[in-house]
């Protein structure tokens, strides 16, 4: 995911429109020029509604783009140019088939839907310079109609000489060859003040975690274009919202997954068994909800748990993950991972589970989280303390990330197809 940088100029605007000018009204409605093709000059009223500067898919209409709203969501297009697609209330939007992220949010205000003034004076100029261009110092912007065939800087065609007819460009949206490094995220559940489950003869889930996390390590760090990052590779403790973060930071732009390994548990009925692998979403069944509650737990070692703000921050991250078809990815992974442990592992296979796990939240790409057999098992925990189990664990998951890598990006050099 692409985060969108900030300008000297929108950061210049922004300050005009929120401080008061010497001696002008402070009632005054903030604008923005927009200089035309024609040299006319039309101010465009910026709305403030919620505390940032905002510009109405009427302005955007003027400027030549299309724009449709289909309840929560909004469409922009400039002919064959550019196809972008919002999500009211989120900072990130898709451009083509790229995920790009605003400082702020689009909204509703009234019966107008509203996108972040960052969006024309900084996006637009970057990924359309032929049509935009800001002007910081006199807070212009200088437009084009970018549905036109003749961009706002180029010459006009010469009557007497037919025009050529203009190249079909790419789809937006088509997968592009991907032939560099991929970054793996290990997280090993817990650790530190938080032991995880712990099994009635004292196994801990940490230990079990951490012990798969270094040979999963190990074995995908003998493969190339591969980098391998761990949340932890000792015994410390890493807050859980923070891990997603970390990871999302150290991918960058590069494709990536991000798993996270942890063992079960089920107190009451010690006679349960088995592995199963989750991914983010709401949690459908009473067990999904209860492997999430348990694996939320560690919230609250510092004293704290999933207060209302942190879960309007995971409602907003599992409506994003829908919307740019991270779920789908994550879904088609835990299958996969589902699919390797089964070729080894005694217990039943309990399949595919989702969840609202704060562990995944932060992760903007494909996630996983693999509870590898239950500790409140006798039986099942004394056989994931064991190293060739742990091994086997390993090389499974491993094998699973290879061959999902094969398909994710699409079109990319491990042999994968488009």
């Amino acid at each position: 995911m692409r985060r969108a940088r900030f300008s000297a100029g929108f950061v210049a605007l922004m300050a005009a429109l929120t401080l008061p000018h010497a001696g002008a009204a402070q009632t005054a409605a903030p604008e923005l020029l927009v200089e035309r093709e024609d040299r006319s000059v039309e101010r465009v009223p910026v709305s403030m509604a919620r505390g940032y500067a905002g510009l109405s898919l009427g302005t955007l209409r003027s400027l030549g783009w299309t724009a449709q709203e289909s309840d929560d969501r909004v469409s922009l297009s400039a002919g064959s140019r550019a196809e972008l697609t919002f999500q009211l209330g989120s900072p990130f939007f898709r451009w083509g088939g790229t995920t790009l992220q605003l400082a702020d949010a689009p909204f509703r205000e009234g019966n107008e839907a509203y996108v972040p003034l960052q969006l024309v004076t900084d996006l637009f100029p970057e990924r359309l310079p032929e049509f935009y261009e800001y002007d910081a110092g006199s807070s212009t912007l200088r437009a084009g109609d970018p549905g036109a065939t003749v961009p706002r800087a180029g010459p006009a065609p010469d009557r007497a000489t037919p025009a050529l007819p203009e190249p079909t460009a790419p789809a937006l949206d088509a997968p592009s060859f991907y032939d560099g490094v991929r970054v793996v995220w290990i997280d090993a559940g817990h650790g530190g003040a938080d032991p995880g489950a712990i099994g009635p003869s004292g196994v801990r889930e940490k230990d079990i975690a951490l012990g798969i996390a270094r040979k999963l390590a190990r074995i995908l760090g003998e493969e190339q274009k591969i980098e391998i990052r761990m949340t932890r590779d000792d015994d410390g403790f890493v807050d859980l919202w923070e891990r997603g973060l970390l990871a999302t930071d150290a991918k960058g732009e590069r494709p990536g997954v991000f798993v996270s390994i942890h063992a079960n548990s089920y107190p009451v009925r010690r006679t349960t068994r088995g592995f199963e692998t989750y991914f983010l979403s709401e949690a459908r069944t009473e067990d999904e909800r209860r492997v999430s509650a348990n694996e939320n737990a560690p919230l609250t070692i510092r004293g704290r748990g999933v207060d209302p703000a942190r879960q309007s921050d995971l409602d907003f991250i599992l409506r994003e993950l829908r919307n740019f078809d991270h779920q789908h990815w994550s879904a088609l992974l835990a299958q996969m991972v589902q699919d390797e442990l089964a070729k080894f592992h005694p217990g039943p296979n309990r399949g595919v589970k989702q969840g609202p796990l704060a562990v995944l939240t932060n992760a903007i790409m494909p996630s996983v989280l693999v509870e590898v057999g239950f500790v409140t098992n006798q039986e099942e925990a004394n056989l994931m303390v064991q190293d060739h189990f742990q091994e086997r664990a390993a090389s499974g998951i491993a094998n699973a990330v290879l061959r999902f890598l094969e398909r994710y990006p699409p079109g990319n050099g491990l042999g994968g197809s488009r």
